[in-house]
């Protein structure tokens, strides 16, 4: 007799015939038989729902679902909340893999602490090159409040690792709490919800367990293509902004998400060669019309220990700073140690649409 499942494992899929195989063969050194995978294709345009159809006996628990005209990740990501049976539930993407025995030990972990959310390290793969990424957090194995770890305003916190599939999570947390994706956002779909999930007051912690490979430079992945999807980061980001301004310890907390959000304005300013002539335009009106709304009595506290370098491309590109001299600039430090990662896959996710 089947066991009900006590972890589900969603894993939307789009156009990824040349790496499922791998995740494949990774999620079959799961040992628990309690593990449900759920498998949600996109309307994939090569053979990605036959191979994941044709591997489904060889898991205990595997289904296969189809979405219908709603299209991207994050539609495939809902879909498979809605569908998934187990009180615990987890993400994959198609085109990354796991080590063997990561869901065991990590399902293992979640229920001993007792938590709501269990975050994890993984390792970045970019061809050959393989980098660990750690969450910027150094109390590891208990629960701890997330707000004692959201600041300080210029040093990568935990909050500057949005990555839905870096984590573990208690379904019924995630229902109560309204928590799921936006589905008209195709692209930094991730960074707006992890926002509104460290603002849900849940227990989390934070775990020294690395068994995810996140693949990087994946050929349809959205940051290839250099359409107007690209800057969905501006409403993902107004997202976030919407709801720090409406929590509770919004004037603690609002300079961070203003720094984040400069933080990744620059980093996609800096990359606007890949976007089409038309998407560059409204990519620099957007830039002006964010940067006009930047509260004037946060300004010091948002670009605090920022590079001058980058303090004066914001202003080209329409920040209004009344004096640069009063501001506490890093002129002798790399940029790069003061403002948070941008990975842009990160904020892209998922194959084109």
């Amino acid at each position: 007799m089947l066991q009900a499942p006590r972890l589900s494992v969603v894993i939307p899929l789009r156009d990824v015939a040349p790496y499922l195989p791998t995740l494949l063969a990774t999620l079959r050194s799961t040992e628990r038989a309690d593990v449900e995978l759920l498998f949600v294709d996109d309307h994939s345009r090569d053979e990605t729902p036959a191979i994941a159809e044709a591997a489904l006996p060889s898991f205990p628990l595997a289904r296969l679902l189809h979405l219908d005209a709603t299209t991207g990740l994050s539609a495939g990501r809902n879909r498979g909340l809605d569908e998934a049976a187990a009180p615990v539930v987890t993400f994959l993407d198609g085109d990354d893999w796991i080590a063997p025995g990561y869901l065991d030990e990590a399902l293992a972990r979640f229920e001993e602490r007792d938590v709501d959310v269990m975050r994890v390290d993984h390792t970045r793969v970019t061809g050959n090159r393989r980098a660990v990424v750690r969450n910027p957090i150094g109390v590891r194995g208990t629960p701890v409040d997330v707000r004692d770890h959201l600041l300080p305003v210029h040093r990568p916190t935990i909050v500057d690792h949005p990555t839905a599939w870096g984590g573990f999570y208690r379904r019924d947390f995630l229902q109560s709490r309204g928590l799921r994706f936006d589905e008209r956002l195709l692209t930094a779909e991730d960074r707006d919800w992890w926002w509104r999930t460290l603002l849900a007051d849940g227990r989390v912690s934070f775990e020294d367990l690395n068994g995810y490979r996140y693949r990087r430079g994946v050929t349809t992945s959205l940051t290839q293509i250099g359409d107007a999807r690209q800057l969905h980061y501006f409403d993902s980001l107004d997202r976030s902004l919407a709801a720090v301004t409406a929590d509770r310890e919004a004037e603690r907390l609002l300079p961070k998400v203003w720094r984040g959000y400069l933080a990744i304005l620059l980093s996609q300013h800096r990359q606007a060669e890949r976007l089409h002539p038309s998407s560059r335009h409204e990519q620099a009106r957007r830039n002006r019309e964010v940067l006009r709304t930047v509260p004037q009595d946060l300004l010091h506290r948002t670009l605090i220990q920022m590079s001058r370098t980058d303090v004066e491309l914001l202003m080209r590109l329409g920040l209004a700073v009344p004096d640069i001299t009063r501001l506490q600039l890093g002129r002798h430090r790399a940029p790069a140690d003061l403002v948070p990662d941008v990975d842009p896959d990160a904020l892209a996710g998922g194959a084109a649409r």
